[in-house]
């Protein structure tokens, strides 16, 4: 009896143990994981974090792509809603300028009239258009009728190819209308043709007054007197 007592003591010990050992594997396995696999669904929310989980945590991880924004064209300086374009620039420039010129220079009539209502569209003109009138001009005025032209050719801002056809004619004029515009465009550092003007007087005065341009004057003035047309 004693011997089957020993052994039923060995047997229960042996199926506590087997308990034991299965309670504890439940706390370490089956038990946890589910509790891990919700952690990991909760707590995935970077791209590590998505490494280190589950493939079914992995899978609720949404792309979230930014909404595509329409392009729009670039910006113009001066535009609004109610006014998309700035104004035109040009809005004075006359596209079918050569058409109006030859309707002013085409009929008979007076030569007059036609330099002036070609002093008057000049201004209007794209640089093209205005250089051919200012060849037109050159041999529609007369010298008495040259005060308006004096404007144009003394004008630095107008294009030099302009210019050039303007202060050629001027070199053809009078000395009486020559030296005083040319006096006008030497003292104009702007003048494409300043340096030549200046040339030019000390050729007829004989005489370099630098940039004095008082002496100048009164160099020209008294020659003019001495030296009538």
């Amino acid at each position: 009896m004693r011997n089957i007592s020993k052994i039923l003591a060995v047997i229960a010990a042996i199926a506590a143990i087997a308990i034991i050992g299965t309670i504890m594997r439940w706390g370490k396995g089956g038990g946890n994981s589910v509790g891990s696999q919700t952690n990991d669904e909760q707590t995935v929310q970077t791209p590590e974090g998505a490494e280190r989980g589950s493939t079914s945590a992995a899978k609720q991880i949404v792309r979230i792509t930014p909404p595509i924004q329409p392009r729009r064209g670039p910006t113009v300086a001066g535009a609004t809603n109610e006014n998309p374009m700035p104004p035109n620039a040009t809005a004075g420039i006359i596209a079918d300028w050569d058409e109006k010129v030859n309707d002013i220079l085409g009929p008979e009539g007076d030569e007059k009239e036609k330099s002036k209502k070609l002093i008057d569209l000049f201004p209007h003109l794209p640089p093209e258009g205005q250089e051919e009138v200012a060849h037109h001009l050159s041999n529609l005025v007369a010298d008495e009728d040259y005060a308006p032209l004096s404007n144009f050719v003394t004008n630095s801002a107008l294009p030099e190819a302009v210019l050039d056809v303007f202060v050629e004619d001027v070199f053809n004029r009078p000395n009486n209308i020559k030296l005083p515009l040319l006096l006008d465009i030497a003292q104009d550092p702007q003048h494409p043709r300043a340096g030549e003007a200046k040339d030019v007087l000390e050729l007829f005065l004989e005489e370099d007054f630098g940039s004095d341009w008082t002496k100048w004057h009164a160099k020209m003035e008294q020659w003019l007197k001495d030296n009538p047309d």
